[in-house]
């Protein structure tokens, strides 16, 4: 496992822009939500349910050079999106708030807790993290520690049944499931049929339609199972 003191420094695969995302203002669909992918080249094996940490460069809101690191659940199963278990995706939402309100990207300066140029009579605040990593670009370096996490682990029993609640970008672990249990050649038996045979049942609370990140995986999933 990588601490903070001694990080693994991978490397920016892709940074792909949730489709039914918006930047606009607009209060019914999400903000910039990003599907971002790292190379840790097999350095860095974790297990469905587990978080890794990323270290933003920073300042961090108290000045901090580094910022502290902020840990994210994996959105990928343990073989990764690509299945050669050297990569691991997030599932991250830009987060720029105007006097605590959610706001786009492009209102204000690139600094946390200074006064915005669109709105200089209020308070703009960045996500030190959240905004390194949507901004981060494929061949960019990141770094990460970890990964951490033994409490959202799936259970041994094939045929458990299993609920998933999740809002917003909080279906990155779930994702990270539903992708071994009915996706990736990892959760098939040798007769080609999954190795689940529970249930699985998936509650996703979102305020808009618009709102539902990976619906068409999802979708897949219902209509194939």
């Amino acid at each position: 496992m990588f601490s903070p003191k001694a990080p693994y420094q991978g490397k920016v695969v892709e940074n792909d822009k949730h489709p039914h995302t918006l930047t606009g203002q607009t209060g019914d669909a999400n903000w910039e939500t990003a599907h971002v992918t790292f190379d840790h080249g097999g350095n860095v094996p974790y297990i469905e349910g587990q978080s890794i940490g990323v270290i933003a460069p920073g300042p961090d809101k108290k000045g901090e050079t580094p910022a502290k690191i902020r840990l994210y659940s994996i959105a990928s199963s343990a073989v990764g999106d690509n299945e050669t278990s050297k990569t691991v995706s997030l599932c991250v939402k830009r987060v720029v708030e105007v006097d605590g309100d959610h706001a786009n990207r492009e209102v204000g300066e690139d600094k946390p807790d200074k006064a915005g140029t669109h709105f200089p009579d209020n308070k703009v605040y960045r996500g030190v993290c959240s905004n390194h990593i949507c901004d981060l670009k494929p061949g960019d370096d990141v770094l990460i520690t970890g990964p951490t996490g033994a409490e959202m682990l799936l259970p041994d029993d094939p045929e458990a049944n299993i609920i998933m609640l999740a809002t917003g970008t909080g279906i990155a672990p779930m994702r990270s499931y539903l992708r071994l249990l009915f996706n990736d050649a990892a959760g098939a038996a040798a007769d080609g049929s999954r190795r689940f045979k529970g249930l699985a049942w998936l509650f996703m609370g979102v305020p808009y339609s618009k709102s539902l990140l990976y619906d068409d995986e999802h979708q897949e999933y219902t209509a194939k199972f």
